[in-house]
């Protein structure tokens, strides 16, 4: 009898520790899949931030074009009169209309090829100056 008694209490013990083992099992799994949920929940609501930021830029740079575009509107209807286009044109081709005496100033040319070679030539003549001096406190510093 004592070793039917000894089987009895041996099994339950078994089932115990299958039921432990499968327990902490679940148990790790549960916990990984806690943290996986976490993880992209963080994810998740760092890219609604930025998106939300990025729409907020978007709409700001929509109301600045919209206002330009309001602007450039205002602008066409102005140059919708005769007068206007005409004054214009007559800036830009240099012509006088009735009544009027169109004096053109034109700038002197400056010589700017004779400029440009005397720098270069004054620039070459003070690096042929300077670079050995420059040589010699580059070869102290190493030393």
């Amino acid at each position: 009898m004592k070793e039917n008694y000894s089987k009895k209490t041996n099994k339950p013990q078994t089932i115990e520790r299958v039921t432990k083992k499968r327990y902490s099992l679940l148990t790790f799994v549960l916990l990984i899949c806690i943290v996986e949920l976490g993880i992209s929940a963080f994810h998740n609501i760092n890219k609604n931030i930025h998106y939300s930021s990025k729409i907020r830029g978007l709409e700001n740079r929509r109301l600045e074009e919209t206002a330009k575009n309001e602007q450039l509107k205002a602008q066409i209807k102005n140059f919708d009169s005769d007068a206007t286009l005409e004054s214009i044109t007559r800036n830009n081709l240099k012509m006088a209309g009735e009544n009027e005496i169109l004096v053109i100033i034109h700038k002197p040319k400056d010589n700017s090829d004779e400029t440009k070679e005397q720098e270069l030539s004054f620039k070459k003549k003070l690096d042929d100056f300077l670079t050995p001096k420059l040589n010699l406190f580059r070869t102290k510093d190493r030393n």
